[in-house]
């Protein structure tokens, strides 16, 4: 009985330490995936500025997406080319609310001649209130 008790404690404390270090989604911040990072400076369902950050290498071309799961509402960045390794950071302006519950989220491209892209990553964030 003991045992189980110290078990059950122990997986506590665990899942009490994962939800104090999580950042709420309604908060300013940034959340990565693979190489591209989506960054919002706003609180709550209005976004005024979203940002996607994309780790590029040598002799890249690159562009970024923001979208919104429910609305319907997505923008590119701006298409840069590079010849060393650095940060591409690309700016969008919604200026607009986005529904509680919906996903914002940054798609980065890599471009590979003609018609085709290599994606190099999808964070997403969910609005909240």
């Amino acid at each position: 009985m003991r045992k189980f008790l110290l078990t059950l404690l122990s997986v506590g404390m665990t899942a009490g330490a994962l939800a104090v270090m999580t950042p709420p989604a309604s908060a300013a911040g940034r959340w990565c995936n693979a190489s591209t990072c989506i960054k919002t400076y706003d609180v709550g369902t209005w976004h005024g500025r979203v940002e996607v950050q994309i780790m590029v290498s040598a002799n890249m071309t690159v562009h970024g997406r923001v979208w919104n799961s429910r609305t319907g509402w997505a923008v590119n960045t701006q298409v840069e080319s590079f010849t060393r390794t650095r940060t591409y950071i690309g700016y969008t302006y919604p200026k607009r609310n986005f529904p509680a519950g919906s996903k914002l989220c940054a798609q980065g491209y890599q471009h590979l001649g003609g018609s085709n892209y290599r994606t190099l990553g999808l964070p997403c964030v969910t609005v909240t209130r």
